[in-house]
């Protein structure tokens, strides 16, 4: 079974159906995480996987993508028995961040959790060159590529199998996220705006929807599935990727969303 399922797509406005962004990743027997976003660990807990992951992987480290890492924590540490350390990528970059993260959340008080991050998982740097590849599991690995935001962010490229799936990330267009979804299986691609500047794209490192849907076609997906909507004009949004993208097939992100891979 090979298989993407959408726990939470929107870009900072997490609701009771909405979470901010969080996927898992599925190949035979090997469940890869990948952001955790606000809402992410309920949406986890809901279907009793807080400790069948094997593996995190954040894109970048704003709000949206990682905030739930620290609840993931403490649901992982606080229990009878915690399950082993699990390892959790991040931007090489964002390494020495994550942990200054993880002494303002720590219960120095607490052995359990006084440095909750660094004891719930296996902290590694994920290196963007496009090149590096990391093993997580049987059939499943994972090259980083360097995408274009506001901070360190990483286009992301699973091999599962002899299947490929690709996420942009928060990103401007540039030549890591082309890397990464080039011939993808599947592709999960930000759309965080419908119209926007140069400028403005240029300084924050996003995409419009008629760019994705661009984007998808450029790198020759096979399916494209549109995410990170700001919740405004989604409807117009995903008309709009899904015209630029033609002829790759579209799907629009939803928690849920169950996409097989293959």
């Amino acid at each position: 079974m090979t298989r993407l399922t959408v726990l939470g797509f929107r870009a900072g406005r997490p609701d009771a159906v909405s979470p901010c962004s969080g996927y898992l990743l599925e190949h035979d027997g090997t469940t890869v995480l990948v952001d955790c976003g606000p809402g992410i660990v309920g949406q986890l807990t809901a279907r009793g996987l807080e400790h069948r992951i094997d593996a995190v992987v954040l894109t970048h480290l704003h709000q949206d993508h990682m905030f739930d890492v620290v609840p993931l924590a403490f649901t992982r540490l606080l229990t009878p028995t915690p399950p082993p350390r699990i390892p959790l990528y991040v931007p090489e970059d964002s390494v020495a961040t994550l942990a200054r993260l993880d002494d303002w959340v720590a219960v120095p008080t607490d052995p359990a959790v006084g440095r909750p991050l660094s004891t719930a998982f296996d902290v590694r740097p994920l290196v963007r060159d496009g090149a590096t590849v990391v093993r997580l599991g049987d059939g499943v690995t994972l090259t980083g590529f360097r995408a274009k935001h506001a901070v360190p962010s990483a286009s992301l490229r699973f091999a599962l199998g002899d299947r490929t799936v690709a996420f942009s990330s928060d990103t401007g267009w540039c030549d890591g996220v082309l890397g990464a979804a080039r011939d993808a299986d599947v592709f999960v691609c930000e759309a965080t705006y419908l119209t926007a500047d140069p400028a403005m794209l240029a300084d924050h490192g996003h995409l419009t929807a008629e760019l994705t849907g661009s984007l998808a076609r450029t790198a020759g997906v096979d399916r494209l599935v549109v995410s990170h909507l700001l919740g405004y004009d989604d409807e117009k949004s995903f008309a709009a990727a899904a015209e630029s993208a033609a002829p790759v097939p579209v799907t629009a992100a939803s928690a849920g969303l169950v996409v097989p891979v293959g």
